[in-house]
């Protein structure tokens, strides 16, 4: 058995080579062989709000307001309250930006 994962890679390198040089080789040609269509795009902003209890809220603030009550809930039941406060406060700063980028947005003219 192998003692690390380096160790697992240089011993199967040449199981691993053809499978890079392959990925490496798909990309390039997909990426010079696609061709651009001049489709005029419409966006429909309205979909991404969603109304609840008379409060138009984007949906994306939602999911990742969810997903950041989660964590903070795991970590501070599974007694690691000083990480916990740490990593919900790093974590909260997305969600904080897309808040006051609604904000900001939604008084602008365009």
């Amino acid at each position: 058995m192998e003692k690390t994962v380096v160790q697992f890679i240089v011993e199967n390198i040449l199981l691993f080579l053809p499978l890079g040089i392959t990925g490496i080789v798909v990309t390039i040609i997909l990426f010079f062989m696609s061709k651009q269509e001049n489709i005029p795009e419409t966006e429909d902003l309205n979909s991404d709000f969603k109304t609840i209890f008379n409060f138009r809220l984007n949906i994306y603030v939602l999911v990742y307001l969810f997903i950041w009550i989660m964590i903070i809930i795991i970590g501070l039941s599974s007694n690691f309250i000083i990480p916990t406060i740490i990593g919900g406060i790093i974590a909260a700063i997305p969600l904080i930006l897309m808040m006051l980028i609604e904000l900001l947005t939604k008084n602008s003219k365009v």
